[in-house]
């Protein structure tokens, strides 16, 4: 593993740090405390690479603290796009606990993060025993699933601009709202989140803030005019529409 000479060892956790987690909402006392002997804790510092393919496709990792990027890279161009974030209460290779396939990413910590694993093998005995716990699980791929759908379509069908907008809107943070996802985030991370480059989001970001949509302040992106920022979604969200056929289109000139 990548960097695993800075991997700690975390206590192993008690029932009631799983209880807060939506995934384990639903089980009776005794069900999180047999889980929660079987995982295996450990922490990460920032930006450190971690779970490698190889150990996605054996054990289900779950993050208790902190956040991780999850990416994908074109192995000619090495560009690289992100696929997703993680935050607690979320597991990695959610699709591969119900497949078996390894997860074929890159995931970077972006904070100090802790987490818990176990086989695949106990993960599916769990589920098979606790038919609430199978259930969360299945909701939580389908989420996976529909947010990676949301990324292709936003790729596929809008300019930079409505992503960016997206991106805001589904981590938005108002006057009274906690630190978010993004928080932190250099623009070169938030151009990987939208499938730009930093350059573009840089502009975009200041454009948003001469316009009065957001305010940014030591990493911190806020919106404010939340109005604006529907708009500046909502005016992309349609693909343009295709010019009509010139004269001689679409015919074969021999």
């Amino acid at each position: 593993m990548p960097g695993s000479g800075e991997t700690r060892m975390s206590p192993p956790p008690d029932s009631s740090r799983l209880r807060i987690l939506p995934m384990f909402a639903a089980l009776q006392e005794h069900e999180l405390r047999e889980i929660a002997n079987g995982l295996h804790p450990v922490q990460w510092p920032k930006r450190l690479q971690v779970m490698p393919a190889a150990d996605t496709a054996e054990r289900f990792y779950l993050l208790l603290r902190g956040r991780v990027r999850v990416e994908a890279e074109h192995p000619v161009t090495a560009r690289i796009i992100t696929l997703y974030l993680l935050r607690p209460g979320d597991g990695h290779n959610i699709i591969t606990l119900l497949d078996g396939k390894p997860h074929q990413v890159i995931a970077e910590t972006l904070d100090e993060t802790e987490v818990v694993s176990a086989p695949l093998n106990r993960w599916h005995a769990w589920m098979h025993r606790y038919p609430m716990l199978r259930q969360s699980m299945m909701l939580a791929a389908a989420a996976r699933l529909r947010e990676l759908a949301e990324l292709a379509e936003d790729l596929a069908l809008h300019e930079t601009s409505a992503r960016l907008a997206h991106l805001l809107l589904r981590h938005i943070e108002t006057d009274d709202g906690p630190h978010g996802l993004l928080h932190g985030l250099v623009h070169d991370d938030i151009a990987r989140l939208i499938g730009s480059v930093r350059v573009v989001v840089n502009r975009l970001l200041n454009r948003f803030k001469h316009e009065g949509i957001i305010q940014t302040a030591a990493g911190h992106i806020q919106v404010v005019d939340l109005e604006r920022l529907l708009h500046k979604a909502e005016s992309h969200l349609e693909p343009h529409e295709p010019e009509p056929p010139r004269s001689g289109a679409g015919k074969t000139i021999h």
